[in-house]
């Protein structure tokens, strides 16, 4: 074909035109944010810090906004220590579930040749532990939902307390999977869970546990919201053995051996958990399938302890 036959007269921009020039550069467009939001962008400059609500041994939680596409969330800054195995981030991104805080968005940084992870999830009002008048027994259904998905996910929680889980609208969302850990049959830390809700084989040094100590923490945070203080509050290790004692009794052999205790414990009389709940804040008047469902969580014994299909399967939530 010679030169002259292929040139051609400049043709008019119909309107048809138009319209394709204007779908390719929206699509070029589009592609051109999703790279921008997904590859090429510095995640620490996507997100601006507002304001530093919270903190603790290895993490400090800021208030943060989006500025690629706007919104404020919760950021979740934590040291990563060489030292210490963490597994937040890979158990934390597999959690699906409506009573568990998503993970929306992490990345990593580095300051002063010092590693730090990022996890970004939505913002909520509060937790439990500022909460003010919850639903008691909506709360507990709902934790005993996300707690029977971690089981069912082979996780043992080891942080559950009020301030680890988020509150809002009458709902709960389980968070802060910092101490979380698979169950594989591997030895574990007994030195986990904050002491007001350590379950006793923890207190004993158990090395060998499973979820069950999940379910001791959440009677002791039920507890705690219908007493509106701690049940259990030591000043040691040992102190906190003697108050779970002074309520349950001294265990006998057998509890002893599967808790792993080692050491002479005074004897002490059980009491009556009904004992417990009279005369609280304004006099109200405990439902007694709460204390029912209580009194089959506080067993010293993790294989006679209630497990999470069996609570909510309990009478009091079909009442």
């Amino acid at each position: 074909m010679q030169l002259n036959q292929i040139k051609s007269k400049k043709r008019r921009v119909t309107p048809s035109d138009k319209h394709q020039l204007s779908t390719s550069q929206e699509r070029c467009q589009i592609h051109k944010y999703l790279t921008l939001n997904n590859q090429n962008i510095n995640k620490s400059q996507k997100y601006q810090i507002l304001d530093q609500i919270g903190e603790g041994s290895y993490s400090t939680i800021f208030i943060v906004e989006n500025k690629l596409h706007g919104g404020y969330y919760a950021m979740k800054k934590v040291l990563q220590d060489p030292k210490q195995i963490n597994r937040e981030l890979e158990i934390h991104m597999n959690m699906n579930h409506p009573h568990i805080a998503p993970l929306r968005d992490y990345y990593y940084s580095v300051e002063n040749k010092v590693k730090y992870l990022h996890l970004v999830m939505d913002l909520y009002q509060g937790n439990l532990k500022n909460a003010i008048r919850v639903p008691l027994k909506r709360v507990a259904k709902q934790l005993f939902q996300a707690l029977e998905y971690l089981e069912s996910q082979h996780v043992m929680h080891r942080d559950l307390k009020p301030a680890n889980i988020l509150y809002q609208s009458g709902n709960i969302y389980l968070a802060d999977f910092g101490s979380s850990k698979k169950m594989d049959g591997s030895k574990s830390l007994s030195y986990v869970c904050s002491r007001a809700y350590r379950a006793p084989e923890l207190l004993f040094g158990q090395i060998f546990y499973n979820t069950k100590i999940d379910i001791w923490a959440a009677g002791c945070i039920l507890a705690e919201l219908e007493l509106g203080k701690q049940l259990f509050f030591g000043q040691n290790t040992v102190d906190q053995i003697v108050e779970i004692c002074k309520f349950l009794g001294t265990p006998n052999e057998l509890e002893k051996a599967e808790l792993g205790c080692q050491f002479y414990i005074p004897n002490l009389q059980a009491k009556k958990l009904s004992m417990i709940f009279i005369n609280f804040v304004l006099n109200q008047k405990t439902d007694p399938q709460l204390i029912d469902l209580l009194s089959k969580i506080f067993i010293y014994s993790p294989s006679k302890r209630i497990n999470c299909n069996e609570a909510l399967k309990h009478p009091y939530f079909l009442s």
